[in-house]
């Protein structure tokens, strides 16, 4: 296998392509499992059109998925894709008439994009100015909206693809992205401890809610910000050891009630200061989106104060507004899709065996920076991996693109440029959206 070097990076074959698809396909689509490169290459190919001084935006689903995408590629501006259409009260801003205006767009975590975004995105662009990227994982859950537009391009074959399969040389030291190849070719994982995996082993579903309360309480505290460390993540709502009953738990184990305290009764549970809350539905009034989780940091006047990253100041929910938030404790692996923790803590036991199935398992743990606790028993584990049964999405995506578009059946990159195959480290703001 050839390699070329970008100085601190070795870019194996399909890498190299990748680089070079981003940087000059029309639209093409960059896939690939956790410890692929898929950050390596997109850091590379941002190097190069900044030296040839091409515009870009980079953009994700969520304010936590666009931090990760600024981080992943040295600092660059990241902006999530409502904020890149300009949303307003009456719709966005950004459209046909007042498209775009860079050479290239791109989308990480495009696995997360519903069919109404993708529609406002690529009405938002101008073919003959704009190019389009999508980078994502095709093996994730689909979006938690309507539609797989991501899933449905790739299952599609005729956008220019390139599939980073490679495990590399740090990634095979990584339980997660070692796991995460056994689960996606239907293998039992290692449940061996390691410095970043714990399997938690627990055979009667009542177990597993003290079991995590003494996870979240001993293992990942106290003293410290549970939501800044780890995620609680289970397959389903109701049940013994569903989402509604951790919450519960939860909340009484890392934010209990004090006395004096306001509260603000949601009918089956209770907002405190403190509380981890995630928005459960977009809101364009409030520019507040599926998915993103905050902290509650006041109740005042019937009125809920709730800080999220990113946002200099906190958002107000009023009675109206107030019932798409959830407490965030714990969170279904659908919900939590797209973003990301240092360390997951995975349910995965028989008692749920009606929705575990091995894309669902293969999301959660991938959802780690660190590491990944999976607390369940093998029956359930063994269940996830063999139930390849996916979500079925009835969409005409791929029908009306065999109607009205010609295919590109492969895709073929330009020779590569000699003075592009070093890194410079220049992130100049003329390359950069703003």
């Amino acid at each position: 296998m050839t390699a070329v070097a970008a100085d601190s990076f070795v870019l194996d074959a399909s890498q190299e392509r990748a680089v070079e698809l981003v940087c000059s396909a029309r639209v093409g689509i960059v896939t690939g499992g956790p410890g692929t490169g898929k950050s390596t290459c997109l850091r590379v190919a941002l190097d190069r059109l900044d030296r040839r001084r091409s515009r870009y935006a980079l953009a994700s689903p969520t304010g936590k998925a666009a931090k990760r995408l600024s981080e992943a590629t040295g600092g660059r501006r990241a902006t999530t894709l409502h904020r890149l259409l300009e949303w307003k009260g009456a719709g966005f801003q950004r459209g046909p008439g007042n498209p775009l205006e860079c050479d290239v767009v791109i989308v990480d975590e495009s696995s997360m994009v519903d069919t109404p975004l993708m529609a406002a995105l690529m009405r938002a662009v101008a073919p003959a100015r704009t190019r389009v990227i999508l980078v994502g994982d095709a093996n994730q859950l689909p979006p938690v909206g309507p539609g797989r537009p991501f899933g449905d391009l790739v299952d599609w074959g005729r956008v220019p693809t390139v599939r980073l399969e490679v495990l590399h040389r740090t990634a095979l030291t990584s339980w997660v992205h070692v796991a995460a190849q056994d689960i996606l070719a239907g293998r039992v994982p290692s449940l061996e401890p390691r410095p970043d995996f714990r399997w938690v082993e627990v055979n009667d579903p009542a177990w597993i809610l003290p079991k995590l309360r003494r996870l979240v309480t001993e293992v990942f505290g106290p003293g410290r910000r549970i939501e800044a460390e780890a995620q609680v993540l289970i397959p389903q709502r109701p049940g013994v050891a569903g989402i509604e009953a951790a919450n519960t738990v939860l909340q009484e184990a890392v934010n209990p009630r004090r006395e004096g305290e306001r509260t603000w009764s949601r009918g089956s549970w209770e907002m405190r200061v403190g509380d981890s809350v995630i928005q459960t539905r977009n809101d364009y009034d409030l520019e507040c989106f599926n998915g993103e989780v905050g902290r509650v940091a006041a109740l005042v006047d019937h009125r809920a104060l709730v800080e999220f990253p990113g946002r200099p100041e906190p958002v107000a929910y009023s009675p109206d507004k107030v019932s798409a938030l959830q407490l965030a404790y714990a969170l279904t692996v659908h919900r939590f899709q797209g973003s990301q923790v240092p360390w997951p803590i995975v349910v995965c036991h028989s008692t749920h065996a009606y929705i575990l199935t091995r894309q669902l398992l293969y999301t959660a743990i991938t959802r780690s920076q660190a590491g990944v606790v999976l607390v369940g028993d093998r029956r359930g584990l063994e269940r996830a991996i063999a139930n390849v049964r996916t979500e079925a999405r009835n969409t005409t995506l791929v029908d009306r693109l065999d109607d009205t578009l010609e295919p590109v059946e492969t895709y073929a990159p330009p020779p590569p440029q000699e003075a592009d195959h070093h890194v410079d480290g220049d992130h100049g703001d003329s390359a950069t959206v703003h």
